[in-house]
């Protein structure tokens, strides 16, 4: 009882840890299932044009995005000819500044931004940007406002509901008290100021916000959106349309009312924006995020590892699944093979020779040292000399059927060298010694189990998707050890027995 209870807590807490690293990273990090997984990238380019006055110094203020909060950043670059640029800080909007001491004619500056759809885990910037004080007002504005607030509250169930009520009052023509408000000026960015006035004032943190659209193409200058606060996240809304807006479409360039651009020292300025999309690999932009970041995860993980590296334990990391794949034939199909792990040391080499060839060059290697070694029995040598010479034999195959297959221009037969020449040994011994005590049909059905075995982890072992998953979430690795170990605590029949003793439990005489 003890045992048993012991064992059931060790594979719950392996089971436990290794799916939730795997949820953690999957969810979290979003590290993608899938090898081949893409998604888009995102590359946002401002174009600044002016007139500069001859012989002045010219100053260039450009409001850039804050993306704390929002996407990861792979790269930004700022290019100018002769300019220099610093970055700042002021009440909450990022600004970048270039400036030259003396610039005449037509001018051109860039900035370029490359995001991903992936959210940024720092979402500090968007906590502290998440109080506003509501506005002190008096008068007609007040009774107005006080109004309206009435109308909405009986109307909305949270503060997405009323937001977008509010918005729908603020856009209806008929009605008095929104009117007042607006005034004269139906622009957008005049109908989101007064909404963030009635947001306020009904204690909800709002904010103008100017996005810009991730679809490729040009744009003149970004869209003006309304964004509120619902405890836990921004949401955003299309002033005129009185509805809420997905943020995964587009990029928050800045927040307020702030001016785009600012100059001095130039005049006729234009901004123009262009955004294109491209497709990348999941898994690249994941590792990259990490690296930019700095993750732990990503420091302590196997992508932080030389490429070369990486490489040996793509292959390492298989051996656990494949040794898997034997526990289970052994113990619950009933498979014999030379060896407990033999078939999985074989199942490597088929990386590299092929699984078809790999099995013609290994029953060849193992006939011709099946001979070599009756040969030898005739002498009674002792075990060690014996072994000894066969592994000298086995060499020399080795070394024969690669030149052979040179010069037969036959590829396959050069990765003959790549097999375990100690494992081809000990399986030519022990297939001799089968053959000697139990019978040549006996021992020609367990090497054919070796070999059958050691194909099919062979073609668990080379699953990209596999290689992929166990690499990427080791974690799963732990899951594969509570399973080996409720596999080793199994006592029942095996297919093979099932299938042998059938005529017992058959009840018919």
């Amino acid at each position: 009882m003890r045992r048993d209870l012991h064992l059931f807590l060790l594979v719950s807490i392996l089971l436990t840890t290794g799916l939730g690293m795997t949820l953690y990273q999957y969810k979290v990090l979003g590290w993608p299932l899938l090898p081949h997984e893409t998604e888009t990238l995102w590359t946002v380019e401002a174009r600044i044009q002016f007139k500069a006055d001859s012989g002045r110094p010219v100053i260039a203020r450009f409001l850039t995005p804050d993306l704390d909060g929002q996407r990861v950043d792979l790269s930004e670059s700022f290019v100018s000819r002769n300019y220099g640029v610093t970055i700042e800080k002021n009440d909450g909007q990022r600004e970048s500044i270039w400036s030259i001491r003396r610039a005449s004619g037509p001018q051109a500056l860039y900035y370029r931004l490359v995001v991903t759809n992936r959210q940024s885990p720092d979402t500090d910037g968007v906590q502290q940007e998440a109080s506003v004080p509501a506005p002190r007002l008096d008068g007609p504005e007040a009774v107005a406002i006080q109004a309206l607030l009435d109308q909405i509250r009986g109307r909305s169930g949270n503060i997405a509901t009323f937001t977008a009520a509010a918005l729908k009052r603020l856009n209806d023509e008929a009605d008095q008290n929104a009117q007042l408000l607006r005034g004269s000026d139906r622009s957008v960015e005049n109908l989101t100021k007064t909404a963030v006035l009635v947001l306020n004032s009904a204690n909800i943190p709002a904010r103008e916000v100017h996005v810009l659209p991730l679809r490729t193409g040009s744009y003149a200058m970004p869209q003006t959106l309304l964004s509120a606060f619902d405890g836990e996240e921004w949401i955003y809304f299309d002033p005129p349309e009185s509805r809420r807006t997905d943020s995964g479409d587009f990029l928050v360039w800045w927040a307020g009312a702030g001016k785009l651009l600012t100059l001095q020292g130039a005049s006729s300025p234009t901004v123009s924006f262009s955004v294109s999309g491209s497709d990348a690999s999941s898994l690249t932009l994941a590792n990259e995020a990490g690296r930019i970041s700095g993750s732990p995860w990503f420091e302590f993980s196997l992508f932080g590892l030389p490429l070369r590296t990486q490489d040996l334990y793509r292959v390492l990391m298989m051996i656990p699944v494949g040794v898997f794949l034997i526990v289970f034939l052994r113990s619950f199909v009933g498979i014999e093979t030379f060896g407990t792990f033999m078939p999985a040391l074989i199942a490597l080499s088929f990386r590299e020779t092929q699984l078809f060839a790999g099995i013609v060059l290994f029953s060849l290697l193992l006939a011709i040292g099946m001979i070599v070694r009756a040969y030898l029995e005739q002498l009674h040598l002792l075990l060690v000399p014996r072994l000894a010479v066969v592994v000298t034999v086995v060499v020399l195959i080795m070394a024969g059927v690669s030149v052979l297959s040179h010069r037969l221009d036959l590829e396959s037969g050069l990765s003959v060298a790549l097999f375990p020449m100690v494992i081809v040994t000990m399986t030519i011994e022990r297939m001799s010694i089968a053959w000697e005590e139990r019978g040549p049909w006996p021992a020609i059905l367990v090497a054919a189990g070796s070999l059958f075995t050691a194909a099919l982890v062979y073609l668990v072992m080379a699953n990209p998707i596999l290689t992929h998953l166990v690499f990427t979430f080791p974690g799963l690795l732990l899951v594969i050890m509570a399973l080996m170990l409720l596999a080793g605590s199994y006592r029942g029949y095996r297919l093979n027995e099932l299938l042998r003793f059938r005529a017992i439990a058959d009840p018919r005489p």
